[in-house]
């Protein structure tokens, strides 16, 4: 690492002002400020950030924060819908939890604040010697662009959307959540599980989920079949879909989309063993992957400290990504794989079968 005295000797002065050059302090000629400088980026020289903000406390007589913070940016979020939306209060305090066991505070800040914008964002947490950044899952887009100071900072992303630039990141296992559930649903003797998958969550996933299905199904010819990628909105095309399908269960990669199903008078989860993929305790019937958020984000925490130890700061020339599968969750009335669902109709047609049938039997 070089040091001060390294770049002293180098541009012919003292210390006092090579410190004094490095912080742009005015009390320094600006032609002498710009020729430290210069020899100092020749030299390589990187500041260590946290031993500026400790500098920085002592000068302004200000107290030494007991543990240093991190920034946890809500990306793209507002401050009311961080606070109320469930699973993102699952990500904020698995972060919290795990910063504060390692020593550290942690302050939010919301990009989506009146006025902030991302270079201020970025002066706001140099002010604030914050040198760690979690940035919080977004869950509106499949990509996302942030043009923070990345020079300055040591930051992971929470989830799987793209990001420019490409940072670490810390997300669910998207592929092994789905080769779990086929595997559980193979075990209970399905043969032909549908899934049926919201086409952003999926494109947000990288499409790991639709790759795992083709891959782990039991009946890989039908595949391609049995997957939608987004629900029609015609119930009868719905209908139509399920007769030809004739699946034995169902995958859905949230309650939405049974919701959704049951908005068109089409409960399959009242017929089909159905795995959901983003679990939630809400819904203890469905049985699934609870994808488990709180260590994601723990992870991502992780993954901050890590550069801050060995003093790496901005984008990564090879970025990692530490996936989590989650945790399977049986359904808490789990029973044994019912027989394929006819596909849903209208009473009209369930009275001519009715008559046709009596009409057989006499």
């Amino acid at each position: 690492m070089i040091t001060l005295q390294q770049i002293a000797r180098a541009a012919d002065c003292s210390l006092a002002t090579v410190s004094y050059a490095l912080r742009d302090d005015p009390r320094i000629r600006a032609e002498t400020r710009i020729a430290v400088q210069k020899v100092a980026a020749q030299l390589g020289y990187r500041p260590n950030p946290r031993f500026a903000a400790l500098m920085s406390h002592i000068r302004n007589s200000r107290p030494v924060a007991a543990g240093e913070r991190i920034a946890f940016v809500w990306v793209h979020t507002s401050r009311a819908e961080s606070a109320k939306d469930p699973f993102l209060q699952r990500v904020f305090l698995g972060a919290k939890a795990r910063a504060e066991a390692l020593g550290y505070g942690l302050e939010q800040f919301w990009t989506a604040e009146r006025g902030m914008m991302d270079r201020r964002l970025s002066q706001v947490m140099k002010s604030r010697g914050i040198v760690g950044v979690v940035l919080s899952p977004v869950i509106h887009e499949a990509e996302v662009s942030l043009d923070l100071e990345w020079s300055c900072f040591a930051p992971a992303v929470i989830g799987s959307a793209r990001w420019s630039p490409e940072l670490h990141h810390a997300g669910h296992h998207h592929y092994l959540a789905m080769r779990m559930a086929l595997e559980k649903l193979a075990a209970a003797g399905c043969r032909r599980p549908m899934a049926i998958l919201e086409a952003d969550v999926n494109e947000r996933a990288r499409r790991a989920w639709e790759a795992a299905f083709a891959v782990f199904h039991p009946s890989r010819a039908d595949a391609t079949a049995l997957l939608w990628i987004g629900l029609p909105g015609d119930r009868a095309a719905v209908s139509r879909r399920i007769k030809s399908c004739r699946p034995d269960a169902v995958v859905v990669s949230a309650h939405a989309i049974v919701r959704k199903l049951r908005a068109m008078k089409v409960d399959l989860s009242a017929h089909l063993p159905t795995i959901n993929l983003h679990w939630l305790p809400t819904s203890p019937e469905m049985g699934g992957v609870d994808q488990a958020y709180d260590m994601v984000a723990a992870n991502a925490v992780d993954l901050v400290v890590s550069q801050l130890n060995s003093h790496e700061l901005g984008v990564p020339t090879s970025p990692r990504m530490l996936l989590f599968p989650g945790r399977w969750v049986e359904p808490v009335m789990a029973g044994a794989p019912r027989k394929p669902m006819a596909a849903p109709d209208d009473s009209a047609q369930r009275d001519r079968r009715r008559k046709t049938s009596s009409a057989r039997d006499r």
